[in-house]
């Protein structure tokens, strides 16, 4: 056991310096501007890696492989043959318009995406081929993972005309990233998979509304400041399970080559999640500003404690296909807002949201690595639905956004010359698409995810001399 516990807290360590250095590039990359992440949780990530993110999801609730996560549905690891360690990274453009001032905005922004190591705990593919042990053995497979979890980061100005207090200038500003840190496990027995996600929601959000009087008459008044600090912790949770019903029996290729599965199946999907007992600890200043100094503090009070109820996430899929040529599939999730509550208080702006999505995955010949572009694994994808964010607008409606979008990408295998196993793939996706409302601001975004996973089976292996 030892050899497995050293890798693991090597890399707890490793995942401390990179959520760390992942929060100053954050902080530094002041030129992203969300102003819908004002709203709500902030900015949600989907959790999916870059394998499931150039397909659009539409294979989130059933993909599992041999080598790449998939924290979508935990059921996934219990098909693991290999230690994974996998990091990704992404970058998005915005384009940002708005129906009721005419008024355009670009916005790029970037950050790590998710870090994760999984390896198998049992080698069943191995039992099996044992003459001497019969039966079905069941496969375990367990990770650790950091996923960045939801984000605020908006720079917003609004004047408004109050009762006898004219150009009033609210200035809204908000930064921040919340995390999750995951211990997942699932098990494989036959063709059916079960699997559950335990871990930590953290992190901290800084806004503040800053209150301007523009005309004349109020020159030689104070601005008021709103400063609020909020850190959250809770604890999140995921189960799902997988059920992969064969079309034909399996090949006999597939019993000298443990990179690959040549099996061509039906997998059906389902998951379910949430945040449990997600306490806030806030942080709140008022003062009173003339100019760029301040003159006078009015309230300055820390440690308010508060609690915020989550909402359940619920979704499923279906596939078809094989893992050595083609797969094709469909997924529908729904995330239930209307349970959010902030200390008991609905919040109006939040609705339940749904996502569906279709999409699939192309390899022209596996085995003939005499042309690379034959092993390429080339993916696709569409998505179309509801954000939970619902805006009041100036013509006195509540519009609900949407998103939809298309998700091309591939997955480019690594294998070293004269070796028969590969090492890793480089997974690259690029994504474009619209979030908004046509009443509101509307965001044309451009997305490019590139995530890398590495055999790191290495770091299991004790090293021997004779």
């Amino acid at each position: 056991m030892q050899r497995i516990f050293r890798p693991v807290i090597n890399y707890i360590l490793l995942l401390i310096c990179l959520l760390t250095v992942s929060s100053e590039l954050q902080a530094q990359y002041a030129r992203g501007n969300s102003p819908y992440s004002r709203f709500g949780f902030g900015d949600l990530y989907s959790g999916m890696f870059a394998t499931n993110q150039s397909m659009a999801g539409s294979l989130a609730p059933t993909y599992r492989n041999f080598w790449n996560v998939n924290l979508v549905n935990p059921a996934s690891f219990g098909q693991l043959r290999f230690t994974a360690f996998q990091v990704g990274i992404n970058y998005e453009h915005h384009a940002l318009s708005e129906k009721a001032t005419g008024l355009t905005a670009q916005a790029d922004n970037g950050n790590l995406n998710y870090i994760s190591l999984a390896f198998p705990i049992t080698k069943s593919w191995e039992v099996m081929k044992d003459t001497l042990r019969r039966g079905e053995p069941i496969q375990w497979g367990m990770g650790f993972s950091l996923v960045p979890y939801s984000t605020k980061n908006y720079d917003v100005a609004v004047s408004r005309n109050l009762p006898n207090v004219p150009d009033v200038n609210f200035n809204y500003t908000g930064s921040g990233n919340r995390y999750r840190v995951n211990w997942s496990n699932g098990i494989s027995y036959k063709g059916i998979s079960a699997g559950a996600n335990i871990g930590l929601l953290f992190g901290q959000v800084k806004e503040t509304t800053t209150i301007n009087f523009q005309d004349s008459s109020f020159l030689l008044g104070y601005d008021e400041v709103f400063v609020s600090e909020e850190n959250n912790v809770g604890f999140a949770w995921d189960v799902g399970v997988q059920y992969e019903y064969l079309l034909q029996k399996e090949d006999n290729k597939s019993n000298n080559d443990i990179n690959l599965d040549f099996k061509r199946k039906i997998t059906f999907g389902a998951y379910a999640g949430s945040i449990s007992n997600l306490t806030t600890t806030t942080n709140e200043q008022v003062y009173r500003t003339r100019g760029i100094s301040e003159i006078d503090s009015i309230r300055f009070s820390t440690g308010i404690t508060g609690n915020i109820t989550m909402p359940l996430k619920v979704g499923g899929g279906i596939s078809i296909g094989s893992d050595s040529d083609w797969q094709l599939g469909a997924s529908f999730e729904s995330q239930l807002w209307s349970m959010y509550r902030v200390n008991g208080v609905a919040d109006e702006n939040l609705n339940d949201s749904w996502r569906v999505a279709v999409g699939g995955q192309w390899i022209p010949k596996i085995l003939d690595y005499k042309n690379y572009f034959n092993v390429i694994r080339y993916r696709f994808g569409a998505h179309y639905g509801t954000d939970p964010r619902a805006i009041l607008a100036s013509d006195g409606n509540r519009y609900q956004l949407q998103d939809y979008g298309l998700s091309v990408g591939a997955g480019f295998p690594l294998r070293p010359p004269k070796s028969k196993s590969l090492s890793g793939f480089v997974n690259l996706g690029l994504e474009v698409g619209y979030m908004g409302h046509p009443e509101l601001i509307g965001d044309v975004y451009f997305k490019v995810n590139l995530g890398f996973a590495l055999d790191a089976g290495g770091w299991f292996n004790q090293s021997k001399f004779r």
